[in-house]
């Protein structure tokens, strides 16, 4: 897989809005990260029709934003898969105001539960730590995370938040996507 660098979070944001799809990039990240830790089949397309479905009502999205969110998905399959590269979640840069990137944190968990419920049938057979993750995540995602004004114990919070949707993404790939066959890269090391 190529390990390119992804544009920013604006410059996603802005090529998504211009397409006039019905998303942002923390909740494309989102959506994405929620097919990958949830089952989807890592080596083939199938994830794109189901984009397609949740961003664009089904119609296929345009040559450059389809490239761009598949490059996205790469990423996430790369962070998912190589353990020493570790997960993040797609969010505003840390100078924008609190209150945008408790927001895009909240989408982004929407998003995720979205993709998540499209390719997860199975999770009532899950653990119960997993069971529980989902449902944390869903409590997240419908929170009103207004911060009213900014200071440390504020971004202590928020950073614990994002912490805690890293590591329970990353614990819903482990159960479900681990033993998932990895794509085969074509570049020689």
């Amino acid at each position: 897989m190529s390990s390119a660098v992804l544009p920013s979070f604006d410059e996603i944001s802005q090529a998504l809005d211009s397409a006039d799809l019905f998303t942002n990039a923390a909740e494309t990240h989102g959506v994405l990260s929620g097919f990958v830790c949830g089952g989807v089949a890592l080596d083939d397309k199938s994830w794109q029709s189901l984009f397609n479905d949740v961003v664009n009502e089904g119609m296929a999205l345009p040559q450059a934003v389809k490239s761009l969110v598949s490059s996205i998905y790469a990423d996430v399959v790369k962070q998912c898969t190589d353990d020493g590269l570790g997960f993040n979640l797609l969010l505003p840069e840390d100078e924008k105001p609190l209150d945008e990137r408790a927001e895009a944190m909240a989408q982004w968990a929407q998003g995720f539960l979205v993709g998540f419920g499209m390719v997860q049938q199975a999770l009532n057979q899950a653990s119960d730590d997993v069971q529980e993750v989902i449902r944390d995540i869903r409590d997240i995602s419908q929170l009103s995370l207004d911060f009213e004004q900014e200071d440390e114990d504020s971004e202590i919070a928020f950073t614990e938040i994002v912490e805690y949707l890293r590591v329970s993404a990353m614990l819903c790939f482990n159960t479900f996507s681990r033993n998932t066959p990895l794509p085969v890269s074509k570049t020689l090391h």
